[in-house]
Formats: structure tokens, C-alpha cells, sequence
């Protein structure tokens, strides 16, 4: 991991750390915690309270009386999704900054990895994966290596203006620019940050294949939600008078990775993520 730690060796100036929302997610970990402490630890943040009181209102989450406090949000919805709004309102601030090398406007990156954590969460409960606020978080922050290579990546596009050679993919080019990858060095970075591996390895494998780690349930959801949504091409809330044809998808991709129940629910799984995007990227905008 040297060359991924040379990159994130400075990264609080440009990616600053969200210590709260982590600290909240560490607590959620925890069975014997306290619901005034998280609730006292949340409310430190005006912004990321702010954020998740309106995503604990929306109508993805369902609730018909208002949730008026954060005490509100951890009794009535639980702690995997008190996971899910902490992580997603802390999220948003570090993705909407525009990623020139990465051909990426102000909130693309954003709106994708946003879409990839809802198609992740609808993909994961008919998967009945065990830790479903992993899943979410690690496809959130899938792509969040690409704001660290930013930078380096404009620098060596400007270096090697005639690289005399085409690529396969954009792992591909960076390795061969950077000798590194965003899915690598976003892994290096959330492991500084102290997240565990059901939310690292994701993050740092959902390009691979052919490895042990690959095979994992968690890393089989992101790399299938992500390709996915790139599929979809989400840039922002979907039109209401967008399609996607499932059976058509299915006929031009027959090498997904093989995760439980997706293939014969996939039509019932794309509409839950579309409803269920729309109603939270209205929120987060």
C-alpha cells in the first residue's frame, strides 16, 4: 500500500475527515450504546443533523408522524439505518465538488455513488445480506478515491499528452499513470479513517475479479450495483417517464456477478431502487 499511502498522505486538506458521522457509525456498531450519547454525538454537527432529519422525513423511509429529533430517528428507525442517514448526510459535502480528470460536473460523482448505495441497499435485502449498512456505506463510498486522484490524475494527463496507447478501462489508465487506482487508494484511505474491512474491501475490490476477495457477498452487491447504475446512466433524479429494460440488460450482460435472488427479482429490484433514489435525491440535492 505504499504508493496508495503516498496519495493520501495529506488528505485532510482535500478530502476533510467526517469525524462525527464515523464516530457515529462506530457507536452504532456497539449493542450496549447509549441513545442520548449518539443522539448528544449527532447534534454536535448542526449540518449533518440538519441532513438527516430531512432524509428521516423523506417518504423513502416511510414514516407518517414526523421525526422532529435525532432521539426521534434512533428509536423509531434503528441503528442499521441510523448507519445509513449518518453516512449519507456526511457523504454529500465530499463528493459534489466537480473531478475534471475524471470528466465528472459539479454533483455527478455524487448522484452516482448516491444511486449505487440505494440500488446496493435493494439489491442487498433480497440478497438477505448480513450486514446491509456496510453494503450501503461501501457502495457510498465506492468512488471516493476519484477526489484524491483528482489532482495527480490532471498532472499526469498534462505530463503525457501523447500516451501512443488505448486503455480497457479507467483502472487500466491510472495504473498505468499512477501505478495506483481510486478503488485502491479510496480502500487506503477509509482504512486511515478506521472503517472496518466489511466496508474497505468492498470499496477496494469493486473493479476486481479473480481474487479471493472478489467472491465475498458484500463486494459482489457494490461491483453489480455500481456497474449497474453506470448501465442505467444516472447523472441526477431520474425523469418520470424514464425506462430501463431489464430483460434486455440481462441478454447483453451475462457475465454479472452472481449474487442470491437478483436475476429472477431483478424487474421488482430495479423498480424499488427507482422510487426509492428519486424520493431521496430530491432531499439531496
Amino acid at each position: 500500500m505504499e504508493t496508495e499511502n503516498k496519495y493520501i498522505k495529506d488528505v485532510d486538506r482535500l478530502v476533510p475527515r467526517p469525524d462525527i458521522a464515523l464516530e457515529v457509525l462506530q457507536m452504532a456498531y456497539d449493542n450496549q450504546v447509549s441513545i442520548p450519547a449518539m443522539a448528544n454525538k449527532i447534534e454536535m454537527d448542526p449540518n449533518l443533523t440538519a441532513n438527516m432529519l430531512r432524509l428521516a422525513n423523506s417518504a423513502y423511509f416511510g414514516h407518517m408522524r414526523e421525526i422532529t429529533s435525532i432521539k426521534d430517528i434512533i428509536i423509531r428507525l434503528g441503528l442499521e439505518t441510523v448507519k445509513i442517514i449518518a453516512i449519507t448526510g456526511a457523504s454529500a459535502g465530499l463528493m459534489r465538488s466537480p473531478q475534471q480528470a475524471y470528466n465528472l460536473e459539479p454533483g455527478t460523482l455524487w448522484h452516482h455513488s448516491h444511486a449505487t448505495a440505494v440500488l446496493s441497499s435493494v439489491i442487498a435485502k433480497y440478497a438477505k445480506a448480513e450486514e446491509p449498512g456496510a453494503v450501503y456505506t461501501a457502495s457510498l463510498l465506492h468512488d471516493i478515491g476519484k477526489v484524491i486522484l483528482n489532482r495527480p490524475l490532471q498532472i499526469a494527463f498534462s505530463n503525457n499528452k501523447n500516451l501512443g496507447r488505448k486503455f480497457n478501462s479507467l483502472i487500466e489508465l491510472e495504473q498505468f499513470l499512477l501505478q495506483t487506482d481510486h478503488a485502491r487508494v479510496g480502500m487506503a484511505l477509509l482504512q486511515k479513517w478506521g472503517l472496518p474491512d466489511n466496508i474497505t474491501i468492498p470499496v477496494g475490490f469493486h473493479h476486481r475479479q479473480n481474487c479471493p476477495e472478489a467472491e465475498q457477498l458484500n463486494v459482489k452487491i457494490v461491483s453489480l450495483s455500481n456497474f449497474l447504475v453506470e448501465s442505467i446512466g444516472i447523472r441526477s433524479v431520474l425523469p418520470e417517464n424514464f425506462t430501463f429494460n431489464v430483460q434486455d440488460f440481462i441478454d447483453q450482460n451475462q457475465q454479472l456477478p452472481d449474487v442470491p435472488n437478483f436475476q429472477e427479482n431483478m424487474e421488482r429490484i430495479i423498480d424499488e431502487f427507482f422510487y426509492q433514489f428519486n424520493e431521496t435525491a430530491k432531499l439531496s440535492n
